[in-house]
């Protein structure tokens, strides 16, 4: 049984409401493969194995506004920042230290995230409101 480094996780972000997955992260440290490389197709595993530095972090996300596909190469400050980000408690204010586009689904005011059937559209069509009205 090969072990896996106490480093490398996999984060899932569910919508308070209805606990549907918004979020994948994983995070895999300097010589290992990700978790979920396994369950991609050849294609997927190809663009991984061409890509991927042994010397740097693997960070992937993919969420409902961003998708970096099969992943990318990060640094070690990079990786520790991502992890500092979605850490327990999970608060807005943490996610948003990440700097993905859509913060996961949080809410700024709520505290918490939503799925996209939760998120609607404000009046103008230009933003988003969470399920309490507050804008995005």
């Amino acid at each position: 049984m090969r072990q896996v480094p106490s480093l490398l996780f996999v984060l899932y972000v569910a919508c308070t409401l209805c606990k549907t997955r918004i979020a994948h992260l994983e995070f895999t440290p300097p010589g290992s493969d990700p978790v979920s490389m396994a369950r991609r197709d050849a294609h997927s595993r190809s663009a991984y194995a061409a890509s991927r530095d042994p010397l740097l972090w693997w960070f992937i996300v993919e969420s409902e506004a961003h998708t970096n596909r099969v992943g990318e190469n990060v640094s070690a400050d990079d990786a520790e920042r991502y992890r500092r980000a979605f850490r327990y408690p999970r608060t807005f204010a943490r996610v948003h230290t990440a700097g993905l586009k859509g913060d996961a689904g949080f809410c700024a005011e709520c505290d918490v995230p939503y799925c996209t059937q939760h998120w609607r559209r404000d009046e103008d069509g230009e933003g988003e409101l969470c399920p309490l009205g507050h804008c995005r």
